[in-house]
């Protein structure tokens, strides 16, 4: 991954709450703690950009990974 230098002015409340988020922030520098949250960030924006592409409304979507669920455990048995 290219990374370029960049600097910004950060409040540092923001960066103690997403150290709080992250278990594991103890040994990670403010820039790690910064990528980590803007990671985060960006894979529920694109999860959401996902949900909103699709066809299915929940009730469809529930009834369809019922249907899979049922298909995986029946192939399962006959194995």
């Amino acid at each position: 991954m290219a990374t370029r230098k960049v600097n910004l002015m950060l409040d540092q409340e923001l960066i103690r709450r997403a150290r709080q988020q992250d278990t594991g922030a103890l040994g990670k520098s403010d820039v790690q703690v910064v990528e980590g949250a803007l990671a985060v960030y960006l894979g529920l924006r694109a999860l959401q950009d996902a949900r909103a592409q699709g066809t299915l409304d929940a009730e469809d979507a529930d009834r369809l990974a019922v249907q899979e669920v049922r298909a995986v455990r029946r192939a399962r048995s006959l194995a």
